[in-house]
């Protein structure tokens, strides 16, 4: 599996594209894209955001699995539309009060799971 700074080496190389092109094409600034190959993941304590890394992912035409593997966070998991209308309608549910405190709760566990 390659980290990061590897696969945004691989990209280029396969694609025989500059750092410039991934930029462009995936709507990252070439500094930030940079910072990622160089192994500076500058952009924050935690290192990419998941938004940017869903933005590489599309610009370079990779699976967001692969590309979060690589920079080492947490991979999503989409939810089916029967498991979403589901929770919304729990949460709907609920009173305010309750709202937020699942919202304080969904907050804790998604800040434990970059760590």
């Amino acid at each position: 599996m390659d980290d990061l700074a590897e696969l945004i080496e691989r990209v280029m190389r396969e694609r025989d594209w500059t750092l410039t092109t991934l930029a462009r094409r995936s709507g990252i600034s070439i500094s930030t894209l940079h910072s990622w190959k160089s192994g500076d993941r500058g952009t924050g304590t935690r290192g990419p955001s998941p938004a940017l890394l869903r933005k590489f992912a599309d610009g370079a035409g990779l699976p967001v699995v692969e590309v979060f593997e690589a920079a080492g966070r947490h991979v999503p998991v989409a939810m089916d539309d029967e498991s979403e209308r589901r929770f919304l309608h729990l949460l709907r549910s609920l009173d305010e009060a309750d709202r937020k405190v699942i919202e304080a709760t969904m907050q804790a566990m998604t800040e434990r799971q970059r760590t």
